[in-house]
Order: structure tokens, then sequence, then C-alpha cells
């Protein structure tokens, strides 16, 4: 039998295209986590998403958490720039955080705002602003319900209690965005993740999400990446990846982190 054609409607700035796909997509060729969608203006990953997301990091491992991608913004070549994971994927790591930014382009953006003290600028603008306060929580509420609303039945007494203990269950059970502790609004902790709680949930519900992206575009970064950004995230590109560094602090293993976990569990 001749397979099946879905006819996809691509639109893009310039134009639209009409492009003729004959790979049906079944459960069995599907990559990435099998958990439910759960974070908000999420729709589930393809095959196609999970081979983009392996391209822009460079890594396995995180394309085995991937849950949705945002319903609303894709770059303008048609590529997710940012991935909803599953906080406790079949590889038996804890993800405390929900959201990852793959784009190569924003990445390495977002990593030059770090560098420049970002974070430590932004935590004083919170420290004095009320409403942005009260923004974070919003957030840290949002994330936090959806992972709550991820989990299994049963997974939290044999996995996370098992792992962390009742305290850091109940902790990792009400993190926020990065896995923030609920009621933080003195650390912003991390740019990445608030530039990817933007990109899915927009500028009203992460104001500090958009603080981010207003700070990329002064710098002149396009969100929606270049004319030629595509060779750094199309899977089937002859062009060599070229993958950030990863720089996921929470994965240094720090005696202060080691600590921190040691006295939750007790």
């Amino acid at each position: 039998a001749q397979p099946t054609l879905l006819l996809l409607l691509v639109l893009s700035k310039a134009s639209l295209t009409w492009t003729l796909s004959s790979n049906v997509e079944t459960p069995q060729q599907k990559l990435g986590s099998n958990r439910a969608v759960t974070f908000p203006n999420s729709i589930a990953i393809t095959t196609a998403d999970v081979k983009t997301l392996i391209r822009q990091t460079g890594q396995v491992s995180p394309s085995k958490a991937a849950i949705g991608v945002p319903s609303c913004c894709n770059c303008q070549h048609g590529f997710p720039q940012v991935f909803s994971l599953d906080p406790l994927p079949a590889t038996g790591r804890i993800n405390s955080g929900l959201l990852k930014l793959t784009c190569p382009i924003l990445v390495r953006a977002v990593d030059e705002l770090e560098d420049e003290g970002l974070i430590h600028g932004f935590n004083k603008i919170v420290q004095e602003d009320p409403d942005l306060q009260s923004s974070i929580l919003e957030a840290h509420n949002t994330h936090a319900i959806a992972r709550k609303n991820g989990m299994r039945e049963g997974e939290i007494e044999s996995i996370l209690e098992t792992k962390l203990g009742q305290k850091g269950s109940s902790a990792f059970l009400q993190a926020g965005v990065a896995g923030s502790a609920s009621g933080n609004v003195k650390d912003v902790k991390c740019l990445h993740a608030w530039l990817g709680d933007y990109l899915f949930r927009g500028p009203e519900k992460s104001p500090l999400g958009a603080m981010v992206a207003s700070e990329l575009y002064q710098k002149g970064f396009e969100l929606k990446g270049t004319s030629n950004c595509h060779k750094f995230c199309d899977p089937s590109s002859d062009i060599a990846a070229e993958p950030p560094k990863p720089r996921n602090k929470q994965r240094l293993k720090t005696s202060k982190e080691l600590a921190r976990r040691k006295r939750n569990k007790s």
C-alpha cells in the first residue's frame, strides 16, 4: 500500500508554501518521553522535534525527557526553540526544571547576558517591583501545577520519596521556574528558563521572560533567528552541528548542592 501523504501548510513571513511528507509517525517511531503534556500552551513533540533537539544540544539524554513544544511559536525556519521536559524521565534523572531552551543562537545569547551579570541586575529590579514579584510567584505556581499534573499514580511514593526523602519530595513538587523554591523572589536563578517560559506563555504571563527577550532585542538579537541559522537545527543538514557547551549549574554537584540534598532527605 502507498504511504499516506500528509499535506502540511508551512507559513513563513515571506510566503505560503506547500510541502508533501510521506512519513507517517507511529507510536513505535516516536522518541522522547511518553508522559502527558501538561505545561500551558504546549503541544506534544514529534519525532522531527526530538531529532532537532539532539542536533541543537548535541546531547541524547535531554531528548529522552522531551514532552512538548510551544503551540504558539517557532523560529522563522519552523524549528522549536524550547522544550518542556519530563520531571521523571526513564533515564532515572530527576529534572527540577521543566523547560529547556535549545535554540543554539538563543542559548549563546542568554549565556552572554548571564556572563554580563544580568541575573544580579534583574534580582535588584525584582526586589523593588511588587508587581514583578507577584508575576514570578504566579510563574512558580504554574510550573509546580504542571509538574504535579504530570505525575503518575504511585510515583511520588515509589520514586520521589525513595530518592529525595519526604521533605525533598515535597520541595521538588512545589518547585517553580528552573527548580526555584516556590516562594523565591530573591534570585531569578536562570535566564534561559525564564526566556523559555516567555516563549511558552507570552509577555503577559511571563514579564520577567519578556525582560530577557527585551535585553536580547536591544543587543540586536532576533528571537526568530537569522536567515541562515537553520543549519544549527536542521537534522538533515550536512554541515557539522555547533551546539553550545552545557552550563547547567545543577549538574556540577557542588558541595553546597550535595549538602542541601542531604538535609532534604533527612
